[in-house]
């Protein structure tokens, strides 16, 4: 039992068991700050480990797992909900059984057909279809993203993927470590700024065309560049970065 006093989604304990009381046995998703919990019972049958708990158990860790969304590998669970594009990744090690990748660039698609992107570290795959490569060798693929329990430092559940196929040799490519922080508290400041912080449970409801051509405009006037879309300004000495971005009638489209 985790404590519940600090969360957005129930006042606490009793207020989660009263809402599993609600769609117990259902077939319901419920989206909740963090992610989505799958009431449906059928659906614990393909979590791999799914046999060894009970269905309550199984409620309570997609609880645990959306409370604690930092544990969990984000972009493979969004791949999981929604729809897997392709996916990047370097060998870093490999065992008798798996080949581990120093990290993974995920490509996704949500439902309105808005493609998102981000990345997870030191992933490991079985190695079975992945027996004819070496360490260092960088590889697009597709593969099925999964739910599995993992039971490290007690039981939770996390994703992961497998069954890779369409494995294709790229060239070596790098991800600025700059870009890749200024991404990250560019995605941080739209959050805390944004008029839906309130609203959207973990699950971003912002119109995503407009959301990624923010992005883009706020990682360029970080770089220097001048933006159109809004107001922004940079205090180079302090190190920190201030932004004022106007809000455009896009933002209210479905």
């Amino acid at each position: 039992m985790i404590n519940l006093d600090k969360s957005e989604n129930w006042n606490n304990w009793e207020d989660w068991l009263k809402t599993k009381k609600a769609y117990y046995g259902s077939k319901t998703g419920l989206q909740v700050y963090g992610g989505i919990i799958d009431f449906d019972p059928d659906k614990q049958k393909a979590l791999v480990g799914g046999e060894k708990i009970t269905y309550d158990e199984y409620l309570d860790l997609q609880m645990e797992a959306c409370e604690n969304k930092g544990k969990v590998r984000w972009y493979f669970a969004m791949c999981y909900y929604y729809t897997p594009l392709e996916f990047m990744g370097q060998i870093e090690r490999i065992t008798g059984k798996a080949v581990c990748f120093k990290r993974i660039y995920v490509s996704g698609m949500y439902p309105d057909g808005v493609c998102f992107d981000g990345k997870e570290e030191h992933v490991w795959i079985d190695k079975h279809e992945l027996k004819q490569y070496s360490v260092g060798d960088c590889l697009s693929f597709f593969a099925e993203p999964y739910r599995y329990i993992k039971t490290g430092s007690g039981k939770q559940i996390d994703f992961g993927l497998r069954n890779p196929v369409n494995i294709k040799r790229i060239e070596k490519y790098e991800l600025p470590p700059d870009d890749e922080l200024m991404l990250q508290s560019v995605d941080a400041i739209i959050c805390e700024t944004c008029l839906y912080n309130e609203q959207c449970f973990g699950m971003c409801i912002r119109n995503k065309k407009a959301l990624e051509v923010l992005r883009k405009d706020m990682l360029s006037a970080v770089k220097g560049s001048k933006s159109e879309k809004g107001k922004k300004s940079m205090d180079m000495d302090s190190g920190e970065i201030h932004f004022i971005s106007t809000w455009s009638n896009d933002d209210e489209e479905d």
